[in-house]
């Protein structure tokens, strides 16, 4: 059985991933708050695509383990 990261650099990488989804749905309020549609859809799908990437990570790990 492959033996993963660490648990503090998969705590460090979880904090990052959700200051980073925190900057995109805070840029994506705003967006919509200042009527612009276009940055705020581009925020929206970063943040629907980013779910598919992370959903399939994780069950890919599920699979390896």
């Amino acid at each position: 059985m492959a033996q993963g990261p660490d648990p503090a650099r998969r705590r460090r990488i979880g904090i990052a991933l959700i200051a980073l989804v925190a900057i995109v749905f805070v840029v994506q309020i705003a967006a919509l708050a200042l009527g612009k549609t276009v940055l705020s859809a581009v925020c929206f799908a970063l943040l629907i695509l980013g779910w598919f990437v992370l959903r399939s990570y994780v069950r890919r790990r599920e699979r390896e383990a």
